[in-house]
């Protein structure tokens, strides 16, 4: 078929088609290596922030914990309401720091398992299921997600996502404290 030359608009959409082509899978492939440039020691020191955060929990121990959090971090609960529908709680560092600071140690016992880790430059994510202990006794499970970044001190957290559920919660699953 033969375009004809006084409609010059169609001697360029091939090209302007070529080149949107080329630039939204360029675009696609850079991404895709940067996501897999995470080794297994970062894996492992991402890992590592959780279960210190926890462990300084279970210490109730605020200085360990600042060793792991960001000085922005921040906690998000998915709540619901009496009409069973979800909402949002959000505590700060500074409250954090202090529910920690006000109990006795062994109070806070948050175990984890299934965790995996993603990694995309400085940027990870921790996805774990948990189950949340106060005073020995068990209170509920969940998801735990948290949002980490790579600071010139090891890797931070500076966000965690969490839901609570009361029922359902694979107790064969905790692991030991």
């Amino acid at each position: 078929m033969l375009i004809p030359t006084t409609y010059p608009m169609f001697r360029v959409k091939p090209f302007a088609t070529l080149l949107f082509f080329l630039l939204i899978t360029t675009g696609l492939f850079a991404q895709t290596i940067t996501a897999t440039n995470a080794t297994p020691a970062d894996q492992q020191a991402i890992e590592k922030a959780v279960r210190t955060l926890f462990d300084s929990m279970r210490a109730a121990d605020t200085a360990i914990a600042c060793s792991v959090i960001a000085p922005n971090f921040r906690i998000v609960v998915l709540v619901q309401n009496p009409a069973q529908q979800t909402g949002t709680r959000e505590t700060t560092r500074n409250q954090f720091l202090n529910q920690i600071a006000s109990k006795p140690p062994q109070t806070l016992d948050e175990r984890y398992w299934g965790g995996q880790v993603q990694i995309d430059g400085d940027l990870a994510s921790f996805w774990c299921q948990y189950a949340f202990f106060n005073a020995g006794k068990f209170s509920h499970c969940g998801t735990d997600v948290f949002q980490l970044y790579r600071s010139p001190q090891g890797w931070k957290i500076v966000n965690l996502t969490y839901n609570i559920r009361k029922e359902g919660c694979d107790m064969k699953a905790i692991p030991a404290k």
